[in-house]
């Protein structure tokens, strides 16, 4: 799976970094969300933001609104892949404050900080991101809103814990935060999740997320998610993931649930309801940009799986 999901990360253009060395003492409590301003030294103009808390020492109790709490510990990551805003704090009560009232930003461009709470237990966090200036991927929205992984078993363990090791040493010089180093350590944090999320689905459940586990439905789906424009054709896919058309097609449809052209159709679709809310593209470029060569083609298909035609599905929204 590792391979298919580097494929697929490559296909996001995600570009990463530390942003914030964020120390707490109990009892404390922030509301908390990235904002393009937060990764502006990283990233002019991101259309999508994944946000990364890793855990360095102590816990934190995480939530989005008023759900269930997480409770994430030393060595663990917690992600949102849509950069839901979240409540985190030294327990699951407590009058959020606004993290941002409280960053400091360090001299000589060096990285922010927080450091605020009681005389309690210490949390030290470091906060990343992941940004793309590229429209949504299917991969990002089939996640659940918030994600927990411990690093500690992961993959790449060593690495990550030696490049957070490093990060927590020096994080008051500006480089460290603007480094490759750092850039790839938000990347590993991030594929380390989605490679425990898509693990720890059940043998029951069907999805492309979980086709990814085999390796030859998983080598389809990051070619499709590379090009979605592509006119592509059943044998093409079948050649791209290393198997005879009929064995292809049986083993991805069992896999994913869908058979390898719908999967297809609905990804195209999914993508063309996010550029749809673009309003300064018209319909056709949108459907050029999906692959669909006909605007009619495209409406007819875009209402069929949606129930309404693309331009008045967009004026609702």
């Amino acid at each position: 799976m590792e391979d298919t999901l580097s494929d697929i990360f490559r296909t996001l253009r995600l570009k990463g970094g530390i942003f914030l060395d964020a120390r707490f003492t109990a009892p404390w409590c922030v509301a908390s969300k990235v904002t393009p301003q937060d990764i502006t030294p990283f990233l002019k103009s991101p259309a999508e933001i994944i946000t990364l808390h890793y855990v360095v020492t102590g816990r934190t109790y995480v939530g989005i609104g008023d759900g269930e709490r997480v409770v994430v510990n030393s060595g663990e990551l917690v992600l949102l892949p849509r950069n839901d805003a979240h409540v985190m704090g030294s327990g699951v009560d407590g009058e959020p404050i606004n993290s941002h009232h409280l960053i400091e930003l360090a001299p000589e461009g060096g990285l922010a900080r927080i450091v605020h709470g009681g005389q309690g237990e210490l949390c030290h966090i470091i906060c990343g991101f992941l940004a793309t200036e590229e429209q949504r991927n299917p991969l990002i929205q089939s996640l659940p809103p918030l994600l927990k992984v411990n690093i500690r078993e992961a993959v790449s363990r060593d690495w990550i814990e030696s490049s957070v090791r490093y990060a927590a040493e020096g994080l008051h010089h500006g480089a460290v935060a603007a480094s490759p180093v750092m850039g790839r350590l938000s990347e590993l944090l991030f594929a380390e999740a989605v490679r425990a999320y898509a693990m720890g689905l059940p043998e029951s459940e069907r999805s492309w997320l979980k086709g990814l586990s085999d390796q030859y439905v998983g080598r389809a789906i990051a070619a499709l998610n590379a090009d979605l424009a592509h006119d592509w054709t059943v044998d093409e896919i079948a050649a791209k993931a290393g198997l005879s058309r009929s064995a292809f097609v049986a083993r991805f449809t069992d896999a994913v649930g869908l058979p390898p052209m719908k999967y297809l159709t609905l990804s195209r679709l999914a993508l063309a309801k996010q550029l749809l809310l673009d309003r300064r593209q018209p319909v056709a470029q949108v459907a050029a940009k999906v692959g669909y060569e006909a605007e009619e083609a495209f409406n007819r298909a875009f209402k069929r799986e949606f129930g309404q035609p693309p331009a008045k599905w967009r004026d609702l929204q």
